[in-house]
C-alpha cells in the first residue's frame, strides 16, 4: 500500500466547519490500492478427479451416514456439480454439452465432411474402374501372347 502525507495549513474557508481551522495536519491517508490483482480462475478438474469424488459420494450414499455434505465442503464441490458429473460419466452418454451457434456451426462443418467424403469414395469408385479397364487392355495388347491365353486372363469364354 502507498501511503501519502498530506498537511493542510489554510484556514478552512466556507461551511466546511462552524468553526475557524487555522492549521490542521492529516496524517497518512490511505490512497487506494492501484496493483491489479489477477482475476480469480474457476479450478478445472481432471476426469479421473471427477471419478473419484462421484465414486466416493456414492460409497457414502449408500452408507447412509450423511458424511456427504463435509466431504464435498472438505473438497470444495457443490452438489449439483457432482449431480452433472453423475450425468457426464453415465455409459452412452459422451456428447460435449455445446450452445446453439457452436452446434450449429459443427452441424454445417460435419455435413461439409459428409459430402467432401461421398465424392471422394466416388472418385475412388471410378478410378478402380479406370485402372481394372486399363489393366485388360494392356493384357490384350502384349505381344508375346497367344490369342487364346490373351481371351482366357481376360475373363473371355468361347
Amino acid at each position: 500500500m502507498i501511503s501519502n502525507e498530506i498537511t493542510e495549513t489554510e484556514e478552512t474557508k466556507g461551511a466546511r466547519r462552524a468553526t475557524g481551522v487555522s492549521s490542521v495536519s492529516m496524517q497518512r491517508v490511505n490512497a487506494p490500492d492501484s496493483e491489479v490483482k489477477a482475476p480469480i480462475k474457476r479450478p478445472r478438474h481432471t476426469a479421473n478427479y471427477k471419478r473419484e469424488v462421484v465414486d466416493r459420494v456414492n460409497e457414502l450414499r449408500n452408507t447412509g451416514s450423511g458424511a456427504i455434505g463435509s466431504y464435498l465442503r472438505a473438497k470444495g464441490v457443490y452438489w449439483g456439480t457432482v449431480k452433472r458429473w453423475e450425468k457426464q460419466m453415465k455409459p452412452g452418454i459422451n456428447k460435449t454439452v455445446v450452445s446453439g451457434s457452436k452446434e450449429k456451426v459443427l452441424e454445417e462443418k460435419v455435413k461439409k465432411l459428409e459430402k467432401e467424403l461421398e465424392y471422394t469414395r466416388k472418385k475412388l469408385a471410378k478410378s478402380e474402374l479406370i485402372i481394372e479397364f486399363q489393366k485388360k487392355i494392356s493384357r490384350l495388347l502384349e505381344p508375346d501372347q497367344d490369342p487364346l491365353e490373351r481371351k482366357s486372363s481376360l475373363g473371355i469364354k468361347e
